[in-house]
C-alpha cells in the first residue's frame, strides 16, 4: 500500500504474512444489535408529529364519488376582456358575490334582467 493518499502513516505499521495478505487480528469483530422496538421508535416520533413508516395507510371515503366532468357547452365560447373603473369592478363582484354567481352567469342575469 502506499501512504500516498493518507491511508497509512507510517510503513513500519504494516504486517503482512508470507502469502501477501493483510493481518486484520487488530479489529475487533463487529458486534451485532439488537433488533428496532419499533413501537418504542413510534412514540418517541408521535409527540413531534412523525408518522411511521410502518402504519397502515388510513383510508377515507372519497367525499365524492368520481371526478366531476367539465359540462361540454351547448354553443362555442368566447373570451371577454373587460377594463373598467375599480368602483364599477367593485360593484360587479359584489353582486357577483352577494348571489353567488360565477362572472358568467352574472352578466347572463344582469342582461336577462335588461331584457337583451
Amino acid at each position: 500500500m502506499s501512504s500516498k493518499f493518507g491511508l497509512i502513516d507510517d510503513a513500519d505499521d504494516v504486517v503482512e504474512h508470507s502469502e501477501g495478505k493483510i493481518d486484520l487480528s487488530g479489529f475487533a469483530p463487529v458486534q451485532k444489535r439488537s433488533p428496532i422496538d419499533l413501537a418504542e421508535v413510534d412514540a418517541a416520533a408521535a409527540p413531534h408529529g412523525f408518522v411511521s413508516r410502518e402504519a397502515a395507510p388510513v383510508i377515507t371515503e372519497p367525499a365524492t364519488h368520481g371526478r366531476r366532468r367539465r359540462a361540454v357547452p351547448s354553443e362555442p365560447t368566447r373570451h371577454l376582456a373587460v377594463r373598467m373603473v375599480q368602483s364599477q369592478y367593485d360593484r360587479f363582484v359584489g353582486y357577483a358575490d352577494r348571489y353567488k354567481l360565477t362572472y358568467h352567469d352574472a352578466i347572463t342575469k344582469l342582461l336577462d334582467a335588461a331584457g337583451e
